[in-house]
Order: C-alpha cells, then structure tokens, then sequence
C-alpha cells in the first residue's frame, strides 16, 4: 500500500471517526458532517448496492465504519463522564461544525441540481420548520441506570441513531437526551449491555431499510429540494439545540468553541473535496 492510498484511507478513517461522535453529541447530525465529507451520497450507494460489488464498497466502508465505531466508543467511554459539566461547550463546538458544514452542503446542492432555485426556498422553510419541532419535546433527565430503558426504548434509540445517520439534518442524539434515553444507553453500550444492545440494534436494522432507498432515491431524482430541505433542517436543529448562557466575558469561550468547530469543518470538507 502506497502513501496516497495510506493517507485516503487515514482521512476516511478520521471522516468516520467523526461521523461517529457527531452521530452520538445531541446538538450535532453525523449525516450532515458525511455531507460535507462528500461521503453521504457514496455511502448510502454502497449500502444500497453492496453486494453488487463488495470488493470496492468495502474500500469506502471499511475505513468509514472502523473510524465511526471509534468515535462511538470515545463518546461512550470519555464524554459520557464529562457530558453533564461540558454539556454546553460541546454542543456549541458541534454546532460550529453544522454551521462550517454548510457551505460544502450548498455546493454540492448547485452541482446536482444545476443551481439552486427559488422554489427550493419552501423546501428550506420547510425543513427549518420540522426541525424547530425539537423545542416542543420536554427534557427529560437522563439517568444513569441501566434499568431506565427497556427493549423497546432501545430498539426506538437504535432507529433514531440510524435515522440521523441517514436523514441529514437531525440530531437524533439531542432527541435522547430530551426524553431521558441518552444516559442509560450510554451506560449500556459502554458496559455492554448484549440484550438491550441486540433490540438497539434490530431498530437500527429497520430503520436502515426503511430509509436508504428512499434517501437515495430522492437525492438522484430531486437533490435540489432535497439537499435545500436539509439545510433548512441543519439550520433549524441547531437553533433548536444550542444551549442558553449568560452574557458575560466567560462565554466568550463558547463563541471561541463556535468558530474552531466551524473552520475545523470547512477545512476537513476542503481538504475532501
């Protein structure tokens, strides 16, 4: 294996690594950050026709998913400790990185479509609207016990996860943590958990095939209101997510959080592009 290959592999791996603590920070979609990667479109392809050619598939899954369960598993074991105390600086960095996301998204939404059009503007509102919907879901407590969760919540935890991987724009994660779910599940993937992990893992199954297909098929056919639909979503989620604080001297390590993770985004999509 020569360097070029070593270091497109390494990047892939550090994409999916990504994806994989955006996918679990509430605030943060890890589908968005695969769209500004440039992965989103490869692989929802390489899912759908996987077994059509594995052999090149796996070259672009491989890498991404060993990087994603890393990531998962850094979020589970380190930030589940200190998520509670840094709640608030994490979801504004991660919000910098949707909003430094952005721009890869519309470039990518002119290149498919042929330029983007006023009537895509409803499809925007449209999507900033569903997401505010966010705010009408009453945080819960988390929890620390595994015993908060039963099979079905799992199952619901495994569908949504994969629904965010699939449907850019929503942070499932942040749906979690509003209804209590998002600590005990964090519990039980770190301490594994095998049966609740199993009914997580069937919901992930069932949301994969529910939705794939028809992501795939709505952005061939229509990725002008597609993608325009999901960046009134990335828009609307982080509005919905980002934390209140005090307007003090303090908080301007936020606004500092902010902009590192929106140039860290735009320089990684830059870099992938």
């Amino acid at each position: 294996m020569n360097r070029a290959t070593t270091a497109h592999y390494a990047r892939r791996f550090l994409a999916g690594f990504m994806l994989g603590v955006g996918g679990m920070l509430p605030g943060v979609s890890g589908s968005v950050l695969a769209v500004a990667f440039g992965l989103y479109g490869p692989i929802l392809d390489a899912l759908a026709t996987f077994f059509k050619n594995v052999r090149e598939n796996l070259k672009l899954l491989l890498p991404v998913g060993l990087g994603g369960a890393a990531g998962l598993y850094v979020v589970a074991v380190i930030l589940n400790r200190v998520l509670e105390r840094y709640e608030a600086p994490l979801i504004f960095l991660f919000c910098g990185l949707i909003v430094g996301s952005m721009p890869a998204l519309i470039r990518e939404a002119k290149a498919e479509s042929g330029g983007l059009k006023k009537r895509f503007l409803f499809a925007t509102a449209a999507g900033f609207a569903l997401s505010m919907l966010l705010l009408l879901i009453e945080r819960e407590p988390g929890g620390a016990a595994e015993t908060a969760v039963g099979p079905l919540q799992s199952a619901i935890t495994g569908a949504l996860l994969t629904a965010g991987s699939i449907l850019p724009g929503f942070s499932m994660s942040f749906v979690l943590l509003r209804l209590g779910w998002y600590g005990p599940m964090m519990v039980a993937f770190t301490s594994l958990n095998i049966p609740l992990l199993l009914w997580a893992g069937l919901g992930a199954v069932i949301a994969a095939v529910s939705l794939i297909g028809l992501m795939r098929m709505l952005i061939k056919k229509h990725p002008g209101p597609t993608y325009c639909l999901v960046i009134g979503l990335m828009a609307g989620s982080m509005i919905a997510s980002l934390p209140k604080v005090p307007l003090a001297w303090g908080s301007l390590i936020y606004a500092l959080l902010f902009v590192v993770g929106a140039l860290a985004a735009w320089l990684t999509a830059k870099t992938e592009g």
